[in-house]
Formats: structure tokens, sequence, C-alpha cells
């Protein structure tokens, strides 16, 4: 047994979940966005913890005994397998029931992965630095309103089967979460609509969904989770400069140097957008209002 796993057994002894009657269900989340949606969908009937905290990149983020305690008091752990959270969901196996979230979401490629890109296929995982995995394809399922609301119904019925007398409730609240993301979903179809093809460009390819959906053109600086070379930076400037945008966008997860040094390049400007942001409604309507300025420039 690994250190690591008897440090998590000796946790689990001492703060195994046990729940007495009325008590909020304790539920865990890998990542912020995907505890908010669980939030929803449960509502009083739970609370939720996310391993990895707001701002923080799941690139460098290694949880500590704080966020350990956390799952091992959960009923369900949620992930979307990140590849940052396998070391967490292996150790619970046994002993706090684990599920993907995201399971039912067709994955598409991660912009940048070789793999995909040149049509070979590799058996296991290969994981990028930035702590996604090519091979599973583009993790960042929460940013598109369709992902969420497929994320909401899948958190109804994984909590349904903890709480089986609050199953409708679950399913009620779930609905009315997914109908809030079609109304999302048909506006900024909407508004995006006069920018059909138009290009975007960003520091780390997280919006792929979100540009499949209304029709963009995400292109990254950074591919494949590696440092941005000279070589790299000059391909970008030239395609930055052919589709004349004016706007570069980068992660506060991330280190903004080469997105700024693109942005000097163009004359342009930098915007920031925050794909793990919490809070999914605001930022899917705060990456929508972004683009569509950025556009304007």
């Amino acid at each position: 047994m690994t250190s690591f796993r008897k440090i998590l057994t000796a946790l689990f002894l001492a703060f195994g979940p046990l729940l007495s009657a009325g008590e909020k269900i304790p539920v865990c989340a890998g990542l912020p966005p995907v505890a908010r949606i669980v939030e929803a969908v449960g509502g009083d009937a739970v609370t939720v913890s996310s391993m990895l905290p707001e701002g923080r990149s799941p690139h460098d983020y290694a949880p500590g005994p704080r966020e350990l305690r956390k799952a091992l008091r959960s009923r369900l752990f949620f992930t979307t397998n990140m590849p940052y959270e396998e070391r967490i969901t292996r150790a619970l196996k046994g002993k706090v029931p684990v599920t993907d979230i995201s399971a039912t979401i067709h994955r598409v490629p991660l912009e940048g992965d070789d793999h995909h890109h040149h049509g070979h296929h590799h058996h296991g995982h290969h994981h990028d630095h930035d702590g996604c995995s090519a091979d599973s394809g583009d993790p960042h399922v929460w940013l598109s309103p369709v992902n969420c609301a497929v994320m909401a119904r899948n958190a109804a019925r994984e909590l349904g089967k903890i709480a089986p007398d609050k199953k409708g409730i679950f399913y009620v609240r779930a609905e009315d979460f997914a109908r809030r993301m079609d109304l999302l979903h048909k506006d900024m179809q909407k508004r995006l609509a006069p920018f059909k093809g138009r290009s975007f460009f960003v520091h780390h390819p997280a919006f792929g969904y979100f540009a499949r959906l209304y029709g963009l053109r995400q292109q990254a600086v950074e591919l494949g989770g590696r440092e941005t070379t000279p070589a790299r930076l000059a391909q970008v400037v030239k395609q930055a400069r052919q589709a004349k945008v004016k706007v570069i966008f980068v992660q506060k997860q991330f280190n903004p140097a080469s997105g700024r040094a693109l942005a000097d390049a163009i004359r342009g400007e930098v915007m920031e957008l925050d794909p793990l942001a919490a809070d999914v409604e605001k930022n899917l309507e705060a990456v929508c209002a972004a683009l569509i300025k950025g556009f304007g420039r």
C-alpha cells in the first residue's frame, strides 16, 4: 500500500461518511463548475465541495489532507476524468462511489492533440502538461450550455440513487436548470450568429465546445501543454494578422506572457476569460459578451 493510500485509509476510518436523519448529503466534485451544477440540482438537500479551489489550475494542483477529508466524508464523488482527479478516484475506490458526470457527452478532439490530428490511436492516456488527457478528447465539457444540461440530468440520476426519497425533486431541479441552459443557448446563438466563421485567439484551447456550438473558430497560442516557442508565436502572429483580430484572450490559470506577446505583436489588447469559473451560467454569458466585444474591435 502506497503512503498516499495509507493516508486516505486512515482519513476514511476517522472521517468516513456517517449521515444522520435530515442531514444534508455531502457530495464532492473535482472542479468548481461541476460542483455548481450538482449544487443547482441538489439544492438544500446537498452540500457540495470542489476538490480544486477556484482560481487554481489542475495543472499544478495536488489535493492536500483537507481536500481528502472532504472527499472521504462525501457520499458521492463527481468526476469529469481530468488526469489530476485520477489519483483521488483510484484511492476512493471501495470507499466512496465515483461517477463521471460527463459520461454521456461526446468528447471532441482537444485542439493541438496530434493523436487526433494525424488519425493515430494509442492505447492508454497521454497526459498533457495542462492537466488534460489528450486521448480522451477535450475535457472542458462544461463550457457549453447544451453539455451543462446533460450533466445536470446525470447528476439528478446519481443523486437519486443516494437519496431515493428526493429523486423527484432532483429531476425537477435538473429540468429547471436545463431549461435555463436552453434559453441561454438560444440567446447566445442569436447574438453570436453575425460572427459565424470568425476566429478568436486564446492562450489555452479550452473553448472548443463553445466554438463548435456557435460556428466559431478557436485558435490557441499554446498547443499540447507545451511552452510557446518563438517559431510557434511567429506562426500565430501571422494567423492573427490574417484574421484581423485585435484581442487575445488569456486565462488566469496560465502564464499570460505569450498571450501578451502576441497582443503586442498585432498591436492589440488582452482580455481575460476563466474556463474554470464556478458559476457556469454567468461564465458562459461572460464568455459570449467578451467574444462579441473582441469581434467588435
